[in-house]
């Protein structure tokens, strides 16, 4: 008697486990509501005259953004141009700010034509290795060869090295500082260097355009310092 229980008990759970494995799902498709919507006769009257709403003032709205975003471009580029034009003036009449900026460049030259003197000197003394051949003509060409691969090895270095230099600077420009902060500092600081440039020369012997891309380089740096803490932190 125990034993025929049981084995109606195993068949019994056997079919429940045969009938949950091989159940058929069916998907009942269920409408969903719509917003204002009441019944099958409404066509959503409520809900497309706030969508019209609400697309009229949106356009309203975003007119009168690209209308002071336009203003507001104008305002500034008047404002800078004014700004640039006075500094260039004032920098013209500035007879320090020029004299520094001679000095500056005329240093930049004499210290170029050092290095290319230097160059022309090492390309004629290495050159001079060439004597030990009898043949003048081949000696000739050797001598001439060496010259003109040093000579236009260190050349096409030096515009590499001129080349990569300033894409990573215009890169760290164009990454930290294009913006309109990177425009107020400059000319802040071309203003302060000619018109105070009498006062700034007398507490500071400093050439002027050597004090321009000095603040330059500080403001970058701070730029740069200042993006870097604000990314590890998770500010970006």
């Amino acid at each position: 008697m125990i034993e025929e229980c049981r084995d109606k008990l195993r068949q019994a759970e056997q079919e429940r486990d045969y009938a949950l494995s091989h159940q058929k799902k069916v998907e009942i498709p269920v409408e969903k509501p719509v917003l204002y919507q009441k019944c099958g006769n409404c066509n959503q009257t409520a809900y497309l005259r706030a969508k019209e709403r609400y697309d009229t003032q949106r356009e309203k709205l975003a007119g009168r953004y690209k209308a002071k975003t336009a203003m507001y471009e104008a305002l500034m580029f008047l404002l800078i141009w004014y700004s640039v034009s006075t500094t260039l003036f004032q920098m013209i009449r500035s007879k320090i700010f020029i004299s520094d900026c001679v000095v500056f460049f005329d240093t930049i030259a004499t210290f170029i034509q050092s290095i290319a003197g230097w160059i022309i000197l090492t390309g004629k003394n290495v050159a001079q290795i060439s004597n030990g051949i009898s043949n003048p003509v081949i000696t000739g060409i050797i001598y001439w060869l060496i010259r003109l691969l040093i000579c236009g090895g260190c050349l096409v270095g030096a515009e590499i090295l001129l080349a990569f230099t300033g894409i990573k600077i215009a890169g760290l420009y164009k990454k930290y500082c294009w913006d309109m902060i990177t425009i107020l500092v400059t000319l802040i600081s071309m203003a302060i260097a000619i018109y105070f440039g009498d006062w700034i020369k007398t507490v500071l012997p400093i050439n002027l355009l050597f004090f321009l891309l000095f603040v330059q380089l500080v403001y970058v740096g701070i730029r740069w310092y200042v993006k870097g803490w604000r990314e590890t932190r998770g500010y970006y």
